[in-house]
């Protein structure tokens, strides 16, 4: 993994202290025994399973585990006592949660919160992005196949020009991808070479009785500025119904699919009556809405943990000097 240039030029532990943030909440989604993954490949850069056991090792060298209901209770303190304190939290239910991930974290004695989308359990369907991106990978290996997608979709013929049209595909349009796996005449299981690519309601029961926390990520993973309030309130209840009904959580807890950004103060206050707290991804940054934190994306960045926290880091005091370090929902 690539090397962040400041990560040499001053200790992260004690910077991380003056950015007055509580807790330091890496997100993660999936792991493997590779970093380009069919589903993934396209859109972000997934942790090995060795990377992101790495990852951890770290995190337990220079700072502190803490779990749900801690941060929960005691948000504001957690900052003044001790090292730094960390929580990991993993985002969409994918296979690799059981299978790699939840045993990395139990072995290692590290909390956790798993984000799921329950119309994705049992692999009944899959989020949009992931289609994007097992189309493209498969369009790649395929060449030939652009010709009926391009035709399809009525773009330029090409695999760069149907990679940026698929990549491009948002929840309001997902039917596309769809029809697109049809013209090709390839269903989502052959795609994924009959893999599973999502948790079993079972094996998200054994996560749960590891000891893990489970929290909403919405229904199915709509980008929510492109879809209305109500539809917003509908995605976050039937999600949060379902894990109440299923997982009995401690902490009902809630994770925005994709990004909070251009969320109204209405649905916030909607949503904090319903929820303990509520996580954004904006990165290393303070927000403006009570019980609802931000979270750092680590997957988007090539670089090992430390060298992730540390431009995190150095990004948040620049944005202080700018004004632009609190995420301001109005």
């Amino acid at each position: 993994m690539k090397k962040y240039w400041l990560s040499s030029l001053f200790p992260l532990s004690d910077a991380f202290k003056k950015t007055t943030v509580p807790v330091i909440l890496p997100l993660y989604h999936t792991t493997g025994f590779r970093h380009d993954l069919p589903s993934t490949k396209y859109l972000y850069r997934n942790r090995t399973e060795i990377e992101f056991s790495h990852d951890l090792d770290y995190l337990l060298k220079h700072f502190e585990p803490v779990d749900l209901p801690e941060i929960v209770s005691q948000s504001k303190s957690l900052r003044t006592t001790g090292k730094p304190k960390f929580h990991i939290t993993i985002d969409d239910g994918l296979s690799s949660n059981y299978e790699l991930i939840a045993p990395i974290l139990y072995k290692k004695g590290i909390p956790a919160t798993f984000f799921i989308n329950p119309a994705f359990l049992d692999d009944q369907d899959i989020m949009h992005r992931y289609k994007a991106s097992l189309l493209i990978e498969w369009l790649a290996r395929n060449h030939s196949g652009c010709n009926l997608i391009a035709d399809l979709l009525k773009i330029p013929n090409g695999f760069d020009h149907i990679k940026m049209f698929l990549l491009d595909i948002r929840y309001p349009t997902k039917a596309i991808l769809d029809e697109c796996a049809e013209k090709l005449g390839l269903s989502w299981h052959e795609l994924l070479f009959d893999n599973p690519l999502y948790l079993t309601t079972q094996q998200l029961q054994n996560i749960r009785e590891a000891g893990f926390h489970i929290g909403a990520h919405s229904w199915d993973h709509p980008e929510f500025q492109l879809i209305s309030l109500e539809r917003q309130k509908e995605q976050t209840l039937k999600s949060l119904e379902y894990i109440r009904e299923h997982f009995n959580p401690v902490v009902s807890s809630f994770a925005f699919p994709f990004t909070d950004s251009e969320i109204s103060p209405e649905f916030f206050k909607w949503l904090h009556k319903q929820v303990d707290i509520s996580f954004g991804c904006a990165g290393l940054k303070l927000d403006n809405m009570p019980r609802h934190l931000q979270r750092i994306p680590v997957e988007k960045y090539p670089y090992r943990i430390h060298d992730v926290l540390t431009r995190e880091t150095g990004l948040f005091f620049l944005k202080k000097v700018l004004g632009k370090h609190i995420v301001k929902h109005v």
